[in-house]
């Protein structure tokens, strides 16, 4: 019998779960791993210029993987659409393994010149072209998988998923950068945290392959949406991009930490580690309270507190110079996004009707991902750079809770049957 035509006899099994958020965990692995690595690629793949060119250069090459992601959330979004979310969840966990051995395999810019860099630019924009393709399928499969009154909590999964490749990414750097010296890291060190990642690809897409097709079972609940609502898409994108602004701020502090404060690089990933830890705990929680007392009130609350204590929150984490006032800064700041964070996206996956919703889920997380951490990283740089202000990310932390602010309103007021209750258990 088709897989298309047979129903879920239950719940995906935990390790068939883990299986379908490992490609965004395995993005945030790499995005990171690259990020942690930055000095070490920018000295053996790219050529010498200008004092912090290659730096500058890598960090350019990491957000262009975050470029490609509209592109491939338009791709495999509309395919997740029309032949089901199993293939397609197949089809870009296979191109990224595929990007991630390459990119651990690229010879350096010593061996064969030029080609080092077009070379990573390639696998990158590869990496990010799956990782872009794999959210709005494996969202969606998340959404049709999960009973209505728990829906909040098991799509907050995905972005649990992101953390635990932050939180693999910093262990990984952290062993590494305390088993190996500064020259091993440049000749080899980096390109074991790639493989690293890439190991986990064949076992991950035989899971994925045992799983049972959403795509034509009907939906059922008190909160199903059949037609898209465009102003409500809009307003819940907004707060997509709140929670993402404040994510992309918050796996750039291991850069800030080490560049601007001169913080140890193995306190560095501590301190990455630790902020990540705190991530997992407000996805849950904050998935958990949104299908218990209502995705607005916990989404407006939080994120009015986050805006008003950001700033100073931050400022007094960077006061002392110590990693545990930074650290606890940071931790504070983060369990206040990502509680955020989970029902806004929980939200926005709920006003999506089905039969578009691996589409509109991937091309608008995709779109706001791409400007988001493509750009932030870059930008933080060298505004810090220009002005020295080192209260820069606090203000990031501020923009992003004004727009998830803005967001809880609009789509408060647009989309009262999704939004703003929780479905009784």
């Amino acid at each position: 019998m088709d897989d298309q035509a047979r129903e879920p006899r239950h719940l995906p099994t935990r390790k068939q779960f883990a299986a379908v958020i490992s490609g965004n965990a395995l993005e945030f692995y790499d995005f990171l791993s690259f990020s942690f690595f930055a000095v070490n690629v920018s000295r053996v793949m790219f050529p010498a210029g200008a004092p912090g060119s290659a730096l500058l250069l890598t960090l350019m090459t990491a957000g262009a993987g975050f470029g490609a992601r509209p592109l491939g959330a338009i791709l495999f979004g509309l395919l997740g659409d029309k032949v089901g979310r199993r293939p397609t969840m197949l089809a870009t966990f296979a191109l990224m393994g595929f990007s991630a051995i390459g990119l651990a395999l690229t010879p350096s810019y010593a061996s064969i010149g030029i080609w080092a860099p077009i070379l990573v630019v390639a696998f990158r924009l590869l990496q990010g072209l799956a990782a872009g393709g794999d959210v709005g399928p494996t969202t969606a499969f998340l959404a049709e998988s999960s009973p209505p009154e728990r829906r909040g909590m098991l799509v907050a999964l995905q972005l649990v998923a992101m953390r635990i490749g932050v939180l693999g990414s910093g262990l990984v750097g952290l062993v590494l950068a305390s088993a190996l010296t500064p020259a091993e890291l440049d000749a080899y060190g980096w390109r074991i945290a790639f493989a690293i990642g890439a190991g986990i690809v064949p076992l991950a897409f035989i899971l994925r392959r045992r799983l049972d097709e959403t795509l034509h079972l009907p939906e059922t609940g008190p909160n199903v949406v059949t037609e898209l609502d465009v102003a409500a898409y809009a307003a819940a994108l907004l707060g997509v991009f709140g929670f993402l602004l404040a994510g992309a701020t918050g796996d750039f502090l291991f850069v800030y930490a080490v560049t601007f404060l001169k913080i140890p690089v193995t306190n560095g990933y501590l301190l990455q580690m630790a902020a990540a830890g705190t991530q997992i705990v407000g996805l849950l929680a904050g998935g958990w309270l949104g299908d218990r007392i209502g995705r607005q009130k916990v989404n407006f609350v939080t994120a009015v507190l986050a805006a008003l204590v950001s700033l100073p929150l931050f400022r007094w984490g960077i006061a002392g110079g110590s990693l545990g006032q930074l650290a606890l800064a940071a931790a504070l700041l983060l369990l206040m996004a990502t509680v955020s964070a989970a029902v806004a996206y929980a939200a926005f996956v709920e006003i999506t009707p089905k039969r578009h919703r691996a589409g509109l889920v991937g091309i608008g997380y995709g779109l706001v991902v791409a400007v988001t951490f493509g750009l932030t990283p870059v930008l933080l740089t060298r505004y810090i750079g220009q002005s020295g202000d080192l209260a820069a990310p606090g203000y990031a932390f501020v923009i992003a809770a004004v727009a998830l602010i803005a967001s809880s309103l609009m789509l408060g007021r647009r989309a009262p049957r999704t939004f703003g209750k929780a479905v009784a258990t």
